[in-house]
């Protein structure tokens, strides 16, 4: 069993929490579109994040065993300088990836959504995982533990969560110190003055230290830059700059320029760089109240499979893992498409297929021996359902957005 996975109905609550006691007294806050978009970026980084935290583990364990300098005693200062030493490292990540155009495509997602709550804590890409390894094997190479650094990383985690508020307070003197929901606010403006500051995720005094403090000053606008960038697709809010990166090397000259693309600032553009294409106009489908209850029970039923399916990992084989994975994370994209009128004109269509498609995965392997009768049978019953409910959908009405 996961444990941590049980505190992620702990984590939606508190969110939901929030909505709730804000719906009325600031009823902009939340978006019921860019709720489950956040929750449904989150569903896909946990997921992958199976794998890549088995890739972590493995590689802070091997630098540790062969690289580190020191073997530190543990206590509880070697605690604290542990903390204060993960967080100077996470400054520097966090500064890096909106500095070079690589790492910014890891991240770029947590920025990219123009509302700021709790849920912002759940939209994380699964690349960025990737991309912090380098700079935590640098933890370990200094004597930390694994076991230490794995807790250290937990409970800064659930500190930088809770920044994700404009539920509370600014404390002036606290901010010398702390970074709050205050600061972290500013991070996350797209207002010309807060543009790449206040990267702590704890201590606001490397900000301090190194000229990237900006204090709260006037009202923040959230979201990022880019013109072409529309949220409401989970699967575009985490490739989209991964394509914008590799529309700037197809179409740099030199293959100087379309290396330096990738080490740049996202901003910048080749010199050498052969015209853009204009945009093209984006057929889009405007849901109906039939395709809404739909997406509704579709985004339901695969919310509480992939926590279920966190919560018992342990206790079903990889293959059945990997197809309830796959047909839950899939589901819930479709329906966050749906309500975010990001659906495809085919809507009707690819939801049949991609209910029969794994209907019919679901029934093949289960005839693979020790694949698990008995939890096959439910996916094999929920992909007939949607299939079934998908083949009934009208067509939808035609919308297009420059």
């Amino acid at each position: 069993m996961d444990k941590l996975a049980l505190l992620i109905p702990f984590f939606l609550l508190i969110a939901m929490s929030e909505w709730w006691f804000t719906r009325k007294s600031q009823p902009g806050r939340f978006t019921k579109e860019n709720t489950l978009l956040n929750i449904c970026i989150g569903a896909i980084d946990r997921i992958a994040s199976l794998a890549t935290f088995s890739l972590f583990l493995f590689v802070l364990q091997l630098t540790y065993d062969k690289f580190r300098l020191w073997t530190p005693e543990i206590t509880w200062y070697h605690w604290i300088l542990a903390y204060i030493a993960a967080d100077f490292v996470s400054y520097w990540y966090h500064r890096f990836s909106h500095r070079i155009a690589l790492l910014w495509c890891g991240h770029v997602t947590h920025h990219s959504s123009d509302h700021f709550n709790l849920t912002n804590g759940f939209r994380t890409s699964p690349f960025q995982g990737l991309y912090r390894i380098p700079f935590w094997i640098i933890l370990a190479v200094l004597g930390f533990s694994p076991a230490v650094l794995l807790t250290t990383f937990i409970i800064s985690g659930l500190y930088d969560f809770f920044l994700h508020t404009e539920n509370f307070p600014k404390v002036r003197w606290l901010e010398w110190v702390l970074v709050t929901p205050s600061l972290h606010k500013v991070h996350h403006g797209k207002n010309e003055v807060y543009i790449d500051k206040n990267y702590g995720s704890t201590f606001v005094i490397w900000d301090r230290m190194f000229g990237t403090f900006q204090d709260e000053t006037v009202p923040v606008s959230y979201g990022i830059l880019s013109p072409d960038y529309r949220d409401g697709d989970p699967v575009d809010a985490i490739v989209h700059h991964y394509r914008y990166v590799w529309t700037l090397m197809s179409r740099a000259v030199s293959w100087k320029s379309k290396l330096k693309v990738l080490v740049m600032p996202p901003d910048w553009i080749p010199e050498d760089m052969k015209d853009a294409e204009g945009l093209s106009i984006e057929h889009l489908c405007e849901p109906d109240r039939k395709k809404h209850l739909y997406a509704a029970v579709l985004y339901a039923a695969s919310a509480i499979g992939i926590i279920a399916l966190l919560i018992c990992e342990s206790q079903v084989s990889l293959l059945q893992f990997s197809l309830y994975a796959g047909f839950f994370l899939t589901a819930m994209i479709a329906a966050t498409r749906i309500f975010n009128h990001r659906a495809s004109l085919r809507l009707r269509r690819n939801e049949l297929l991609r209910n029969l498609f794994f209907a019919g995965v679901f029934s093949g392997t289960f005839f693979v021996p020790g694949a698990g009768h008995g939890h096959l049978l439910y996916g094999i019953a929920l992909s007939l359902i949607f299939a079934a409910w998908s083949f009934n959908l009208k067509e939808p009405v035609t919308v297009s957005v420059d």
